[in-house]
């Protein structure tokens, strides 16, 4: 969902208002994908074996927070790509947080929003960016949520 269409192959510092919302690709969680990652990335035992899920409170295995972190990138990279590749020259900060586990058969879905802009002190050539973005599932509870400042070029002037 892009609620203002940028309308450009790339997007810009100049392009990126406070408020421009975009995301709504969504991510089907299945079990034997999550439990095939947790056991090569992440093998504590909440991630692989039911039992021992269930014993930590959770109703049985729940999603390693790396894998609930690989599927936030790949659709937070694809909802960019949709509404306007940024010109991102680097990500400064990210801060990141799992309220509520993933678990086999969620469908997770990336909504992302500008939550503030501002011209770069050090190079005129940019401006920061600061975007709140969450997954959520399907019973639209936060699964995943990020606050990223990012430096994005400005749009290149015409040569004189």
């Amino acid at each position: 969902m892009v609620s203002r269409e940028i309308g450009r192959d790339r997007a810009y510092f100049d392009d990126l208002e406070v408020g421009l919302r975009f995301g709504g690709d969504s991510y089907a969680v299945e079990h034997e994908e999550m439990l095939a990652f947790a056991r090569k990335w992440d093998p504590q035992a909440m991630h692989v074996d039911v039992e021992a899920g269930e014993r930590a409170g959770f109703d049985g295995i729940i999603a390693s927070g790396a894998y609930t972190t690989a599927i936030f990138t790949l659709l937070a990279t694809r909802s960019r790509l949709k509404a306007g590749d940024h010109a991102v020259i680097a990500v400064m900060a990210v801060r990141n947080r799992l309220p509520h586990p993933v678990r086999a058969g969620d469908e997770l879905t990336y909504r992302a929003e500008v939550s503030s802009r501002r011209e770069s002190k050090s190079r005129p050539d940019a401006g920061v960016v600061t975007t709140i973005a969450t997954l959520t599932n399907q019973r639209d509870q936060i699964v995943f949520e990020s606050e990223s400042v990012t430096l994005i070029a400005r749009r290149p002037q015409p040569e004189r």
